[in-house]
């Protein structure tokens, strides 16, 4: 289900009546998974992929920049879902029990499928209670970053098979290796960073969450950087895959790139910035 809103853009978006149509592949699609899973799973549906979709599809209409659609939509699906969570569970504080007991077993399975391959991963109850309480205060960044690469792979797919611009009216992505992230961005990052040492704890998860946030999009800013170099030196495409694969899923490589990210807004790695004529012959860093 994480690539429904693809077929269905490529169903509404560049037609006639581009919302009207989103409107009944999204009824139909929510009909259909009612009919195999049930109206609980229709209604998952319809607040997050369904309303992914037609938020994409209307911002797509009105030509606004990727940025601002994965904002958006990933936003509206957070909310929603939120929203529907509450609803259906009666309160916070019964919500946040739900996502630690969800955790729990989520380890506690895990446990026991690595002792089916014969590895003891076994782990203090404190360790686990530990770990836990640490996901369950990531919670809110981890849907966050997983709603935006959701909608960007989705947008991703849309465009390579048929959206391109002769649809859509307007160039989507434009030149990724040369994209970053607004100046001022730096701010909320540095807030977010002392944020952290606020001894009340609630205020420490929200600036905890606020910084994963913002230094996952630093983190793609990074990944820009080094897919220009390696257009510069023109490296195989399977090579790029496997050092992108070892990036993501390494965690101190992948902090190296957050960090080149971040330190991108001095040094421009790219040289995308103009020269400063007062500099000279000096560069750009003075």
């Amino acid at each position: 289900m994480v690539l429904a809103p693809a077929p269905l853009l490529g169903y509404a978006v560049g037609f006639p009546h581009p919302m009207v149509r989103m409107a009944m592949a999204v009824v139909l699609s929510a009909g259909l998974v009612a009919a195999g899973a049930g109206l609980s799973a229709a209604a998952a549906y319809g607040i997050s992929f369904g309303l992914a979709a037609a938020v994409m599809c209307q911002m797509i209409e009105r030509r606004q920049p990727f940025e601002r659609i994965v904002l958006f939509a990933t936003s509206a699906i957070l909310m929603a879902g939120t929203l529907g969570a509450l609803a259906f569970v009666g309160s916070p504080v019964l919500l946040a029990h739900a996502i630690h007991n969800e955790l729990t077993a989520g380890m506690i399975r895990s446990e026991s499928f690595y002792k089916l391959l014969g590895i003891d991963f076994s782990m203090a109850p404190e360790t686990r209670t530990y770990l836990v309480e640490v996901f369950l205060r990531l919670t809110p960044a981890v849907l966050a970053i997983s709603g935006a690469f959701t909608i960007l792979i989705n947008l991703g797919i849309f465009w390579r098979l048929g959206g391109r611009q002769q649809r859509v009216g307007y160039e989507l992505f434009g030149d990724l290796v040369r994209w970053s992230t607004p100046e001022w961005l730096v701010w909320p990052l540095l807030v977010s960073g002392f944020g952290l040492f606020i001894p009340v704890s609630p205020l420490a998860t929200i600036a905890l969450d606020c910084f994963v946030c913002i230094a996952a999009l630093y983190f793609c800013q990074g990944l820009a950087i080094m897919a220009f170099y390696f257009r510069q030196l023109g490296m195989p495409a399977l090579a790029r895959g496997l050092i992108y694969f070892v990036t993501v899923v390494q965690p101190v490589l992948a902090t190296l790139v957050c960090v080149v990210g971040i330190f991108d807004l001095w040094i421009d790695f790219r040289r995308l910035k103009p020269r400063s004529p007062e500099a000279r012959n000096l560069g750009n860093f003075l």
